[in-house]
């Protein structure tokens, strides 16, 4: 068995100096002179907390442990009551490894094993580890996943025991050969500066600036003094207001070429990984065989410039890591002619299927005939308020209008983009109003399918279909206002799903 690297305890430290900064500060310093009995005791409480929370930390590292035999991680953690959790490499769904900026001071780097199990132990999390220990780990699990022999695992597994963590060998691990499929060119980034409309990230930067100045500023009366002055003069405020465009705008950029100029997705015959990041490194491996579906999304922006973001849906837990493994991003800015040869690249079983299905005209009807309780509910309140736009009494039933005007343009957009087809052994489908989705999915990971109606679907003999993945929670899926003999149909196909799952009889 093995201890978790030294600098954990630094690192949880760390973490809570930081989780408890805002309530120190808020007990400590804003309310420093309150005599308010909950204010009074919290401050007591407060010490006592982080007291015995450090201490724990501090000893909790003594008794925790971890080891690996028999293809299982075996977590051992508890100081008065002990607790194992054995999380077999088969459950692991998504490997994640982080290199925040404290880690990089150290040279050190994080590791999370996501599985699709469901409960409070449902992820191997290492804190701090050593960049080689890590590549070891994640190697060891994916080779032995790959079919490798017990007994060289064995082997190399007593080798780790033996050695100091930082001294772990790896001579005799083979690393894949992987297929670098896609990294962003310097066009790639500006386009994804200006759709991510990451520029606007710069205005709750300016308002916590503010907050924190607003002390040495001139008072209410001396600003808005000051702002009227602005306006007066024309050639100084259109100055301001380009400054501000240019300094959003680098800020923007800059932000942007952070996160995504060292980005990286590659491949190896059977699992997809993901680098990224230049401050903050990240790397993310899945296995192909795990990916239980395929969604790509362009917002109306994106639309504009031909982007799109692919994502994989995995069955792993969204609560582990950073809650974001359960539905993963590829890269959020695909050109569309790229992004179809990725999916293709890296998962061909997927077979885009570029000749769709079309919605009946009936299906439009629907959509104009379904009752919006959104805007019933916003009608009721514009009349009972009557709020007054541009000085306008009346101007309550123009929002109204234009609010109808809006959703019925949203159905009638979503009536011309979905698009479905059903073929041998998968399904895909395009819908959205003014976004635009497409999910894909194989049979072989649809674990439920069923088809509902409304009294107007009866009506018109139109049914909606509903999907379910394997995931936590599971992942839905809906398509509405299909043909009633194609929903029956697609269900008569998902009964013939036993065609592509293989049943294993254990005696």
């Amino acid at each position: 068995m093995m201890r978790y690297h030294p600098l954990t305890i630094g690192f949880r430290i760390f973490q809570l100096v930081k989780n408890s900064l805002l309530i120190a500060i808020i007990l400590f310093v804003m309310r420093k002179d309150s005599d308010f009995w909950l204010i009074e005791y919290g401050r007591y409480a407060f010490v006592l907390f982080f007291i015995w929370r450090l201490f724990y930390i501090i000893i909790a590292w003594f008794f925790e442990r971890y080891e690996w035999k028999d293809r299982t991680f075996h977590i051992h953690k508890g100081i008065f009551i002990k607790q194992t959790s054995a999380i077999p490499f088969s459950k692991i769904q998504n490997v994640t490894r982080k290199t925040s900026f404290f880690h990089k001071m150290a040279g050190l780097t994080s590791l999370t094993f996501e599985t699709a199990m469901d409960g409070k132990d449902d992820a191997i999390h290492f804190e701090i580890l050593s960049k080689q220990h890590a590549g070891y780990l994640i190697e060891l699990v994916q080779l032995k996943e790959k079919g490798f022999q017990e007994s060289e695992a064995d082997s190399t597994d007593e080798e780790v025991v033996d050695c100091p963590e930082n001294d772990v060998k790896q001579e005799d691990v083979h690393v894949p050969t992987r297929t670098v499929h896609f990294t962003p060119q310097r066009k790639d980034l500006w386009k994804a500066s200006f759709t991510s409309l990451s520029f606007l990230a710069i205005i709750p930067v300016i308002a916590g600036v503010m907050d924190y100045l607003e002390p040495f500023l001139p008072d209410a009366n001396q600003a808005e003094g000051l702002f009227r002055g602005l306006i007066k003069s024309g050639w100084l405020l259109f100055i301001i207001i380009v400054i501000a465009i240019i300094v959003a705008v680098i800020f923007g950029v800059a932000r942007t070429f952070i996160h995504y100029g060292k980005y990286e997705i590659s491949s190896d015959a059977s699992h997809i990984y993901i680098d990224r990041g230049i401050l903050d490194e990240s790397y993310f491996a899945i296995e192909k065989r795990k990916v239980q579906g395929l969604e790509m999304q362009q917002t109306w922006l994106k639309r504009i410039f031909g982007l799109a973001e692919v994502k994989l849906i995995s069955s792993s837990n969204p609560g582990s890591g950073d809650g974001t493994v359960n539905v993963n991003s590829l890269y959020p800015f695909l050109p569309m002619k790229q992004a179809y040869q990725l999916i293709e690249d890296l998962l061909p079983i997927y077979r885009l299927n570029g000749k769709l299905e079309k919605l009946p005209r009936k299906s439009l009807y629907i959509k104009l005939l379904k009752p919006s309780w959104v805007w019933m509910v916003a009608t009721i309140g514009l009349a009972f308020f009557r709020p007054r736009f541009f000085q306008m009494d009346q101007a309550w039933w123009i929002v109204s209008l234009t609010l109808l005007c809006f959703i019925l343009l949203h159905r009638i957009l979503d009536y011309i983009h979905t698009r479905y087809a059903v073929t041998s052994d998968q399904v895909q489908w395009w819908n959205g109003g003014l976004t635009n989705r497409m999910f894909i999915t194989k049979r072989k990971n649809i674990i439920e399918i069923a088809h509902s109606q409304t009294m107007l679907q009866k009506y018109f003999h139109v049914a909606s279909i509903k999907t379910m993945n394997r995931s936590i929670p599971a992942h839905i899926e809906t398509i509405d206002d299909i043909p009633l003999a194609y929903a029956l149909a697609i269900e008569n196909w998902y009964l013939n799903r036993q065609e592509d799952v293989e049943l294993k009889i254990i005696d």
